[in-house]
Formats: C-alpha cells, structure tokens, sequence
C-alpha cells in the first residue's frame, strides 16, 4: 500500500485537498485501510447491474490501462482479470470515479454475456422483499433469473469456487 499522500501508480495524483480531490480534473483515487475500494459494474448498454467487486491500486490501474476489468479478488487474495478463466471478458466502455473518488463505476461490454460465476447473467440474480409485509424469517429470495447462461462446471472445471461461508 502506498504511503498517505503518495499515489500508489504514476496514473494517479496525490490527494492534497477537498477542492482537487472532488472538484479537481485528476484521478486522485482513495482506497479504504485494506487498500481497495468499491466497484460497480454494469452493462453499458441496458444499465443492468452486473456485479459490484473490489479494486486496489493495481487492479485501478491495470483496468485504465487495459480498457478490461480487472478486481482485487478478497477471497483468492489476488488480481483478477474478469473473464480470464471464464473468456468472460468486461470490455470498459466507460468508467466514472464519485465525488470523493474513492469509488469506481464500470460500464462494461462482456464477452459471452455473462458476469456471473454460479451461470447467471448478472450477479443479482435474486430480489428481497421489503416492506411491512415482510413477515417470513429468514426473508425469502424471489429469483429473477431462472435460467443459466452457461454451466459454471463446464467453465471452470475443478478451479476453487470464489465463495467462502
């Protein structure tokens, strides 16, 4: 992790005031202690949202530099270039910092369609109810998707599932 006020890539700026940082024409990107931060991401064209990962410095940078998603994989503790396994690739059609920049927005084409290891298109393939209504425990999932775009077995064969209890 890079030192306070010292950019972890040659692509992004110190951060030395409120003004710059949400006002300012640099990237000057915030990661939280861990040294990642949040990225949403969702096909370009429908607005659907497709998942939402984790980024640190070097996957920031390799993604501006590759114009392809790359995350910081929490569960593999590694960088993760989306669709290198799966040929699922997320091309970037856009990507947006917040106002505090210490979160990203990547409006992505993908490769085959789909962004989601367990087979479905999107990752929020599921809806929770809300409301007063609501008086099942455990809150029961409505799934939105029902059908698979592809088998995640035959994508990925015998590689370690990503999702930890």
């Amino acid at each position: 992790m890079a030192e306070p006020n010292r950019p972890a890539s040659p692509l992004f700026a110190p951060r030395e005031s409120i003004a710059q940082v949400e006002e300012g024409a640099v990237l000057a990107p915030k990661f939280d202690v861990d040294g990642l931060m949040p990225a949403v991401t969702t096909d370009h064209a429908s607005g659907e949202l497709m998942m939402v990962g984790y980024m640190n410095a070097a996957a920031l940078e390799a993604t501006i530099r590759t114009g392809e998603a790359h995350y910081w994989s929490r569960s593999r503790k590694a960088l993760w270039h989306k669709g290198a396994t799966s040929g699922f690739v997320q091309h970037v059609v856009e990507l947006r910092v917040d106002d505090d920049q210490d979160c990203v927005w990547l409006r992505v084409r993908v490769d085959g369609g789909a962004s989601c290891h367990v087979g479905y298109r999107s990752c929020f393939y599921r809806a929770v109810p809300t409301g007063p209504a609501v008086a099942a425990t455990p809150v029961p999932l409505a799934f939105t998707d029902t059908e698979k775009v592809f088998d995640p077995e035959l994508v990925y064969g015998d590689a370690p599932n990503p999702t930890r209890l």
